[in-house]
């Protein structure tokens, strides 16, 4: 297929940018990637530098354009990111402060106290949401950053999510949708497609009105690309720029996850169960949302079950290996052999919400070694999958004949068995999972531009292999699974 025009897609992951030119047939022409740190701080602060992220974000710009020749005309270019994150950006959209990052829980105590009989209703019935008491959400950010840069508050024109930040990096104009306020709990979301803040719940926030961005469209074009910025990334001035969107999002997109009839799995930083529905409801009970989407008159269905490819990563440096490919290929060579890991290593999100629970390897014996707790790993991230799935078919009103598996874990042949055992459902492996959320967004702006039909994605993707469940570990995987639960409550700290 010639390759006539692409977009340059931006995934600001929290481990780094990943960019990527991909074709409307959904085909990655390139991709590269650069990291970006974390800062861990005391009483469970957690920043990055969005000075570094930008930095990083031209690095690999750069490093994907010199990767395609002859380069074809690039369109727009589309940005999603990680999210409830924030950053204070001045007016021109350069920042004034770090990037209080979503796992940062030092707002905790300021996000109880926002909570009465009466905001709890307002809250849960015009948003979906509540202020998480964990402290994990926009709310409690920008207290956080009151309280611990006050400078940079003051000086912020707007409190905004990483993917605003860079379209405001990239056009000078801050914006935010209803879909990417979404952790800031100020839109009335009953309504599909707000343009504007809901004053009461504004007020019940204790959010500085002055400080929220000017709300566009979802999946519109915000501005164009600014010529000095374009000189830095090395770009054509006057680029379309599509409004920024929520990872998990363009992950749901990027994977086919269209409608109630299908269902995605990504494992990256966290491990996700994406899909959507066409009304607002929540089950906060289970920690399952449902979320504006760019889709016209959809909701993403937001499942966020915990840590996946850090708890991976937490474990390959745990037991002293080089690389998670080393850990990968010993894994393969053992099964866990009754070890077992419970990967709530932050808390516990979807479907059993804890934030005082936390992980544990159980079952070990001295016949044991390290490559039998790389299994486990694997398989506890996946067991995990396995108790939300229940919660999640339960939401969106049928089960799921099969799920397709992206994100940097669907890299790993065996991960994707083991999910496939867990689930009890067929696992469709995708081809360059890595680029899930690359093509998702890139998907999303090429309908923004009319040159795409949204319902044609399903058949625009590639699977590298379909996993089967094995009948023989069904069993296993059901006691393990059963185990797990019963551990759950067992585990908080308090």
């Amino acid at each position: 297929m010639p390759v006539t025009h692409c977009v340059l897609a931006i995934d600001l992951g929290t481990g780094g940018p990943k960019v990527a030119l991909v074709h409307p047939s959904g085909a990655t022409l390139a991709w590269r990637s650069a990291p970006v740190a974390t800062r861990f701080l005391p009483d469970g602060g957690a920043e990055q530098d969005p000075h570094e992220m930008w930095a990083a974000v031209v690095s690999a710009t750069h490093d994907v354009l010199a990767a395609v020749a002859p380069l074809p005309p690039i369109v727009a270019v589309a940005v999603t990111s990680q999210y409830m994150s924030t950053i204070p950006v001045a007016a021109d959209g350069t920042p004034t402060g770090p990037c209080v990052l979503w796992m940062d829980t030092r707002g905790a105590a300021h996000n109880l106290g926002l909570l009465t009989d009466e905001s709890f209703m307002l809250f849960l019935e015009r948003h979906g949401m509540i202020p998480l008491p964990s402290g994990n959400d926009n709310v409690a950010h920008a207290h956080v950053l009151q309280q611990f840069h006050p400078e940079a508050y003051s000086a912020a024109a707007a409190l905004v999510e990483p993917m605003d930040y860079l379209t405001a990096r990239l056009t000078g104009r801050i914006t935010a949708t209803q879909s990417t306020v979404f952790g800031q709990l100020v839109c009335d979301n009953r309504t599909w497609g707000a343009t504007e803040y809901d004053p009461e719940l504004v007020a019940a926030t204790q959010l500085d009105p002055a400080k929220l961005a000017p709300l566009v469209p979802m999946n519109s074009v915000v501005g164009e690309l600014r010529p000095g910025v374009a000189a830095q990334l090395g770009l054509a001035a006057g680029l379309p720029v599509v409004a920024g969107t929520i990872d998990s999002i363009t992950s749901a997109v990027g994977s086919g996850a269209l409608d109630a009839t299908g269902g995605s799995i990504l494992i990256g930083t966290t491990a996700v169960m994406v899909s959507h529905i066409s009304e607002q409801r929540n089950d906060i009970t289970a920690g399952v949302l449902a979320v504006p989407s760019p889709l016209p008159g959809k909701y993403y269905v937001l499942a966020e079950n915990g840590l996946g490819g850090r708890a991976l990563e937490w474990a390959q440096r745990l037991f002293g290996y080089a690389s998670v490919d080393d850990a990968l290929a010993d894994a393969a060579t053992v099964g866990s052999e009754g070890v077992q890991f419970l990967p709530w290593l932050l808390g516990s999100i979807a479907p059993s919400p804890n934030d005082d629970v936390r992980g544990a390897f159980v079952g070990l014996s001295l016949q044991h070694d390290r490559r039998h707790a790389l299994r486990a790993t694997l398989e506890g991230v996946a067991l995990n999958l396995a108790w939300l799935l229940p919660a999640v078919e339960s939401f969106v009103g049928a089960p799921f004949p099969f799920l397709r598996f992206g994100g940097g874990g669907a890299q790993s042949p065996l991960w994707a068995q083991l999910l496939a055992d867990a689930l009890d459902r067929p696992v469709h492996r995708l081809a360059e999972p890595r680029a899930t959320n690359a093509r998702g967004a890139a998907f999303l702006a090429f309908d923004a531009l009319g040159m795409l039909d949204l319902t044609t994605v399903p058949s625009l993707l590639h699977t590298a292999e379909v996993h089967q469940p094995d009948p023989a570990q069904h069993a296993a995987m059901q006691r393990s699974l059963a185990r797990m639960i019963a551990l759950h409550p067992s585990l908080a700290l308090s």
